[in-house]
């Protein structure tokens, strides 16, 4: 018998809460089914929850920028949090330990439930093929900033950039994001030293019919790579030192750039809204794995306000 207690835990509220309309976003058996094959071949911690409860906890992290200890203190105090990842409120909630041990269960798989998102929302009609906009936005380390070009002790796979005159220590998240939604398509996390354009190849996708991005890519291999695949070239013109720039490179920068500064307005909620500003972790693996979920988070925001709402969540 249920309790009233969990009834009202479980009982929806028609719908309209951002967490209900993220419910029916996702293929959440599919997606239950894939992390337990990842934890059971990996043969080390197995948890002693739902799997898919504490990969939907690691979601509503991202959503809301909760710390682990944060996130324990929050399921106890949210029913819609509870509900969202399916705990009664008689049962045993997880502790910080265990949601940072899962997470690092599944940190080198984190682009596959990035793809198997990005599927259900594209089998409900969000279309994603055509345009894409490439770019890179800076995430601060997570320790004391070192002297000035130095390596940090804490966290040597951080390393230096030089962004609008200021020097910042950390990583880059390098993002390819759909140019009519702002969806994140595919990202690649490397230290602040890696140029923008050495992860250009990485992160496209040869369906893509147009490609945008600053003139940091710029390079005579990237505009070969796009031409190679047949992908429309919109990538801005740099300059040539001691020349004077074409007219026609700089009217089409301007016709260009209106698209792909696009891609600012989903690296500003992603920093103003989830904390991707700084990373809380040390070290790249943590931190690529974190930027995987701010995306997946970022993405089912994205589509409860794209998508017509469905009734009832997806089995």
């Amino acid at each position: 018998m249920i309790s009233f207690a969990d009834a009202l835990v479980t009982t929806s509220t028609r719908g309209s809460s951002q967490l209900e309309k993220i419910s029916t976003r996702v293929n959440w058996n599919k997606l239950a089914y894939r992390i337990d094959k990842i934890i059971a071949r990996s043969k080390l911690w197995r948890p002693s929850y739902s799997s898919l409860s504490l990969f939907k906890i690691l979601i509503l992290q991202r959503l809301y920028d909760l710390s682990d200890p944060q996130m324990e203190e929050m399921m106890y105090d949210r029913i819609s949090f509870r509900r969202f990842c399916g705990f009664g409120l008689a049962d045993t909630l997880p502790d910080e330990t265990t949601i940072c041990r899962f997470r690092g269960q599944l940190a080198d798989k984190l682009d596959v439930f990035l793809a198997l998102v990005l599927e259900d929302l594209a089998s409900q009609g969000l279309s994603m093929k055509g345009g894409a906009i490439v770019d890179a936005t800076v995430i601060e380390s997570k320790a004391k900033r070192p002297q000035g070009g130095t390596v940090s002790g804490s966290d040597p796979e951080a390393g230096w950039t030089k962004k609008r005159g200021t020097y910042h220590h950390g990583y880059k998240m390098h993002a390819c994001v759909d140019d009519k939604h702002g969806l994140i398509l595919d990202l690649e996390v490397t230290g602040a030293d890696v140029h923008d354009s050495l992860v250009f190849a990485h992160i496209l996708s040869t369906d893509d019919e147009v490609v945008y991005a600053d003139k940091a890519y710029d390079s005579a291999k990237n505009r070969k790579l796009l031409k190679d695949h047949g992908i429309k070239d919109r990538v801005l013109y740099k300059g040539k030192k001691g020349r004077k720039q074409p007219r026609w490179q700089i009217d089409l920068n301007k016709l260009w750039n209106k698209v792909r500064s696009g891609v600012e307005r989903t690296f500003a909620h992603l920093k103003g809204q989830q904390g991707l500003g700084r990373s809380p972790y040390f070290g790249l693996r943590a931190t690529k794995a974190w930027a995987y979920l701010n995306a997946i988070a970022y993405n089912l925001r994205r589509a409860i306000k794209i998508l017509p709402p469905l009734q009832g969540a997806l089995g």
